[in-house]
């Protein structure tokens, strides 16, 4: 998997206090399969893999793999808290990726399919 193989999206900010209910549009949820290809594929040029929804990126985003740590086994369990918190489904928002280079330079891509499993699967093998 390439970078060329997602689209790539503008994160944006919901302010807060926006909290009405917005129209189902979809039932999207991150592309665990491909965010696991592209990491696998293109370790050695990314230092930092985040994941939220690119709508509302400043509340719903987490980082999820690192190249010290690997991956976060439980970002959303409160078993291993590791202040990584992220929305990882959405039925108005879309699902999306930034990742930050080795060179301190940051791209966001769409990187989504349609279901509404809201979990993060663990992707590899943890390396703490």
């Amino acid at each position: 998997m390439d970078f060329i193989d997602l689209d790539s999206i503008d994160l944006q900010h919901t302010p807060l206090g926006t909290r009405d209910q917005n129209p189902k549009l979809h039932d999207w949820q991150l592309d665990w399969h491909k965010v696991a290809a592209l990491i696998r594929d293109n370790h050695d040029v990314m230092a930092v893999v985040q994941a939220g929804l690119a709508e509302d990126w400043l509340n719903t985003q987490g980082t999820i793999w690192d190249e010290d740590r690997g991956y976060y086994r439980y970002p959303n369990d409160k078993r291993e808290p590791d202040d990584t918190v992220f929305w990882a489904a959405s039925t108005w928002a879309t699902p999306a990726i930034l990742v930050t280079f080795h060179n301190e330079l940051t791209k966001s891509f769409a990187c989504y399919r349609v279901g509404r499993d809201p979990d993060f699967h663990y992707l590899g093998r943890n390396e703490s």
